[in-house]
């Protein structure tokens, strides 16, 4: 294991919160590591590029340019690009991380390998392919090291094709022939016309492709010679061979030795044209395989051989039982000699799909957890009582809640259940709006305000705002955080107060409605509601009502609710519980990657992955669920996707709107239900759990999950949608709509603060921050550096505000190097003046202080001149 010393990558954090583990492997492009997304729980990779690869001032562009376009990419069959970009001086990408053997290696190991399985390797590879070339961009560099075989349940292999679209970086001087400025591959399968630095298209690809199939068919490369030169030569000049009279042993089909020599046609015209075209030719020959016709190194006349695992017969060619799944030992055929792999240890004999438990699983292993829940309905008398719900992702807090308040609702209790906005966007107001609608019986819109009968004048002011009932777009007076706000304006606590008298308002018409009856408010999922509402709430359990109320949540590990109170932490379920729901060999691979219990949802998800043909599944939640959408068919994957950005009440058509119109939307989402992958509920429709839309929306590419978010921003005419300014905001930073985005991100943080929701301000200032520093390298804004500059202002002085000092000097005095003199640097050193002096550093602060005083004269504001001179007279004065 390498340690920091030898490689000082490992343990950084690149953006994105990818933390570098370990170095997994070294190539031309640069080095390849194992990298943890933290949020996720989710394993990737992370490539970062050779420094020398990038020596000039286009080299950038340039890894833009190609990052771009591999992150298009979106098919099952090619490695996924997700993120990309600059970390100091490195320019990286993050990508899924594979756990299968490269086809190199494969073959080294296991061949030759069977007919059949050629074909559907080299299928799979066309059908990456074709996904490419429509979108007009050539791998350039195919070859075995880059096409990545998962052995799959059902005796097949999952493939994905590796490293698309930035070989063209690479350029080696040594095998250029006609042009010094020529693309280069891998000169054993670089078609002629790539030889020659002619332009190419995807038909270069299928030459390649052509020289892999010969390969695999062969166990020899069609061209071999001691310099590279010689070999482009040969691929320019040399007719292929006839595989058959290079491998007479194998007796390769007539069928597949006509497919090869036309997909090695030196002439481009003669080739197949696309890679649809490639595919049909191989199943073609494949059928006449199945029909017996031609003849074959593995004769179906062959004894089969017994399963190890359940003794079920299966051909000599097949590699997995299809009975059970278990790898079949075989002895390699002996008319291609290759090195003996080392012995290795099988995985656990598998079950049975028909011993599959019924998904989803039934609700069990939780009596004490709803005993405990059901103790506080008799704690609840004159008072309010809480409880909290405690677990990490996939522990079944939802489940257990749902439980719970139907029991209670059985049992006669007034039960209002509330969840974060569906869009995941923290609308200000949102879910405590849905809680005093169902608590007071108000129309969805809150009524008008002859119905809130019994509200106190602040309560009124409360609704006024929650429901937007008066004009809150006018602006209000710029105010710096060093001065006192002019008569008039409200302040944030003040609208933080008003809205927990709302909510008491609310809980009281809920009492008076529902005489003798328990009032439960369920809150799911605290973690992720939105800042305004959960202070509201946490302000009404600190100070609670005069009537009694029983407040039921739940929220991941470490979240601070904002109040103290009883808490019940989830565990999964018990092995042996486990061990009574699944057949042994699941429950000893469960065991094996889950320890002494298991979280509900890898339950869930390790008995989906082995029903659809997965093994040696992924020992962490995030990868498991990964792995399942990854292997997705491409249009439901697609489908998957714009439910995710659409978010939680993803409407049909919505969903079309953002997907092109060819596609049988209907019967997409029949399959992705049937996967466990979406729920439907009252018409709109949402992943089946929230950390299945993470994932879904983090394993999207980069660049489709751009499109998506850009087209949920419009109607089917061009025009925006009415949606909340917190949606239009995420929409349309994840589009990268950089000046839109910093716009709306602006406007969000200023409203979170007017709200007292200061967690809010900062996330939006967060987020706009690192927007215009991605811009620093992508170069799609005006003057980035004044975007940096103006919103590290702003979030040095939202955290200043939220008290997080040390975080507030770092942020400004980073943004500080950036701006070289104007009121732009002034306003940095009055921040900083000021979280100096709160920090105790008056001598600090006097200093940044009199720098800003100085440049707020020069540049002639009189406006910053004199709040700065109330600065020092407010310190004078404490």
């Amino acid at each position: 294991m390498q340690s920091r010393a030898d490689d000082p990558l490992l343990g950084t954090t690149l953006p994105g919160g990818y933390v570098i583990l370990e170095l997994i492997g070294v190539g031309g492009m640069g080095r390849v590591y194992r990298a943890e997304q933290k949020a996720l729980g989710r394993t990737v990779a992370v490539k970062i590029i050779h420094p020398h690869l990038l020596g000039d001032e286009s080299a950038s562009v340039r890894f833009i340019t190609e990052a771009r376009a591999a992150s298009r990419l979106n098919h099952p069959n090619i490695v996924s690009v997700f993120d990309f970009g600059k970390s100091g001086n490195q320019l990286y990408l993050v990508m899924e991380f594979l756990r299968g053997r490269d086809l190199a290696r494969v073959d080294y190991e296991e061949g030759p390998l069977p007919f059949r399985r050629i074909v559907d390797i080299m299928c799979q590879v066309l059908a990456g392919l074709a996904e490419a070339h429509h979108l007009g961009i050539i791998h350039r560099d195919l070859k075995p090291e880059n096409v990545v075989l998962e052995p799959m349940r059902t005796g097949g292999d999952f493939v994905k094709v590796v490293d698309f679209g930035l070989a063209k970086m690479r350029e080696v001087p040594s095998t250029h022939i006609t042009s010094p400025g020529i693309v280069c591959g891998t000169p054993d399968y670089m078609s002629p016309e790539q030889g020659r630095g002619d332009p190419i298209d995807g038909r270069s690809d299928l030459y390649t492709c052509g020289v892999l199939l010969f390969q695999l068919l062969t166990g020899r490369l069609p061209f071999e010679s001691e310099s590279p030169t010689q070999v482009v030569l040969m691929h320019l000049t040399v007719p292929p061979p006839n595989p058959l009279d290079v491998a007479p042993a194998r007796n390769i089909p007539l069928p597949l030795v006509d497919v090869t020599l036309r997909a090695m046609e030196k002439e481009v015209s003669r080739r197949y044209q696309t890679s649809d075209e490639f595919t049909l030719a191989l199943r073609a020959a494949a059928a006449m395989l199945d029909r017996g016709a031609p003849p074959s190194s593995v004769s179906v006349e062959e004894p089969g051989v017994a399963c190890g695992s359940c003794g079920t017969m299966a051909p000599r060619n097949q590699k997995f039982c299809g009975e059970c799944g278990a790898r079949i030992s075989l002895q390699p055929p002996m008319s291609q000699p290759r090195r003996i792999a080392p012995p290795v240890s099988g995985p656990p004999p598998r079950v049975r799909l028909s011993s599959l438990p019924e998904l989803p699983l039934p609700f069990v292993g939780r009596e004490r957890d709803l005993e405990w829940l059901d103790s506080f309905r008799f704690d609840v008398d004159r008072t309010l009582a809480t409880a909290r719900i405690v677990g990490e992702g996939g522990m079944g807090k939802t489940r257990l809640l749902q439980e719970f308040i139907h029991l209670a609702s059985v049992a006669g209790d007034y039960v209002v259940l509330t969840r974060p906005d569906p869009w995941g966007a923290d609308v200000g107001y949102h879910v405590l709006r849905e809680a005093i609608v169902a608590l007071a019986s108000l129309p969805h819109g809150g009524g008008e305000p002859h119905e809130w009968r019994g509200a106190t004048p602040e309560a009124r002011a409360g609704l006024m705002a929650i429901f937007g009932k008066k004009d809150r777009s006018a602006p209000h007076p710029s105010v710096n955080m060093w001065s006192k706000p002019p008569a008039g304006i409200v302040q944030p606590d003040d609208r933080r107060f008003t809205a927990a008298e709302a909510l008491r308002w609310a809980i009281m018409r809920a009492h008076e409605r529902n005489e003798g009856r328990l009032v439960l408010l369920a809150i799911d999922d605290l973690h992720a509601v939105d800042g305004a509402s959960r202070n509201a709430f946490a302000d009404v359990v600190v100070e609670p009502p005069i009537h009694p109320l029983l407040v039921v949540s739940t929220h991941l590990p470490g979240f601070d609710p904002g109040w103290a109170g009883a808490t019940r932490v989830l565990e999964g379920l018990p092995l042996d519980l486990v061990s009574q729901m699944v057949a042994q060999p699941h429950a000893a691979t469960l065991g094996q990657n889950g320890g002494r219990s298991i979280s509900p949802l890898y339950l869930d998800q390790f008995l989906r992955f082995s029903s659809e043909g997965g093994t040696n599944p992924p020992a962490r939640l995030g990868d498991l669920v990964a792995q399942r959408i990854e292997r997705l068919p491409p249009e439901a994957r697609r489908v998957l996707q714009a439910v995710t950005v659409l978010g939680d009440d993803a409407q049909m058509e919505d969903i079309e709107r953002l997907l092109p119109s060819d596609r049988n939307t209907v019967q997409l989402l029949a399959v992705l239900r049937s996967a466990g992958m979406i729920e439907q509920e009252l018409g709109g429709f949402r992943a089946a759990h929230p950390l299945l839309r993470e994932i879904a929306l983090a394993t999207t590419p980069v660049a489709v999950r751009r499109d998506l978010h850009a087209r949920a921003l419009v109607g089917r005419d061009g025009e925006p949608l009415p949606l909340p300014l917190e949606v239009r905001a995420l929409h349309a930073y994840h589009a990268q709509d950089t000046f839109e985005a910093l716009m709306l991100l602006e406007q969000v943080a200023d409203r979170a603060g007017d709200r007292g929701d200061r967690d809010g301000s900062v996330l939006a200032l967060r987020r706009g921050l690192d927007l215009a520093r991605r811009e620093l390298f992508r170069g799609e804004l005006d003057e980035p550096e004044k975007a940096v500059i103006i919103f590290s202002r702003k979030l040095g002085e939202a955290l200043a505000r939220a008290s997080a000092l040390t975080d507030a000097d770092g942020v400004l005095r980073e943004a500080l190097d950036l701006a070289a003199g104007g009121l732009e640097r002034a306003r940095l050193l009055a921040a900083l003046a000021f979280v100096a002096h709160e920090r105790g550093r008056a001598k600090e602060a006097s200093a940044f202080h009199a720098q800003a005083l100085d440049l707020a004269r020069t540049g002639g504001s009189s406006d910053l001149m004199a709040s700065l001179e109330r600065m020092r007279a407010d310190w004078n004065a404490g």
